[in-house]
């Protein structure tokens, strides 16, 4: 097999290597629409959780503020009991309904605080099916994907290690040569002449150097575009 025929079996290879990559880069999208769904649930359960612990702090502070004042009610109420001037009693009965008042307030703003904090526990339990809901439906995806990204790593194993046996066929200063092109990520890197010109960019070639490629050994480099020329005939 000629230079420029091991050449070509070469950039076969990468070529079908790079197939294999874009298919698999393809995959990267599809598990990102599905990671990013399931982070928006786990997002908004993160922040209904962090709402009903929050109003669940105020509850027990509110519980804890009626208790007292329900106790200062019971302390008027006994001083009340055991007063013996009016003057004594108009100051507990006074104390005793402020108390009252302000226990009356409390009850009602815990029954308000009560009533949210259920709508919030309900709108958690409703994220958290949704969560569930959605792991449930992703799984069959999630399989799905792993199986496809399973068998192109497979196949691209099986065509890194027929790279390498193509590779060893062509000389080393032709491959390095050839590689360090194909590394500004070019695809095609070697290229047949069209008629008098670059088959990539072209441009026209000298005819000293069309008459040394049409030996079939010489392969140029174009100026231009920079890929590997070689004649087909």
């Amino acid at each position: 097999m000629s230079d420029i025929e091991s050449l070509l079996a070469l950039q076969n290879d990468d070529l079908a290597i790079h197939a294999l990559e874009t298919r698999l880069a393809a995959l990267e999208p599809r598990i990102k629409a599905l990671d990013a769904r399931r982070q928006r649930i786990v997002d908004t359960i993160e922040r209904q959780g962090a709402l009903v612990a929050t109003e669940e702090k105020k509850q027990a502070f509110l519980r804890d503020k009626i208790q007292e004042h329900r106790a200062l009610i019971d302390r008027n109420q006994a001083q009340l009991d055991a007063v013996k001037t009016m003057r004594q009693a108009t100051a507990a009965a006074a104390q005793m309904e402020q108390a009252k008042k302000i226990v009356a307030g409390e009850e009602s703003d815990l029954l308000a605080l009560s009533r949210k904090l259920e709508e919030l526990r309900g709108a958690l339990n409703a994220a958290k099916a949704d969560l569930a809901a959605c792991e449930a439906e992703q799984a069959t995806a999630r399989t799905e994907v792993a199986s496809e990204r399973a068998a192109i790593e497979g196949e691209l194993a099986q065509a890194q290690q027929q790279r390498a046996r193509t590779a060893s066929a062509v000389p080393d200063a032709l491959r390095s040569r050839y590689d360090r092109i194909r590394n500004k990520k070019r695809q095609h890197v070697v290229v047949a002449l069209n008629a008098m010109a670059c088959g990539a960019c072209d441009t026209a070639i000298p005819m000293q150097r069309r008459h040394a490629m049409m030996s079939g050994t010489v392969i140029e480099l174009c100026e231009v575009c920079g890929v590997l020329m070689y004649h087909a005939g």
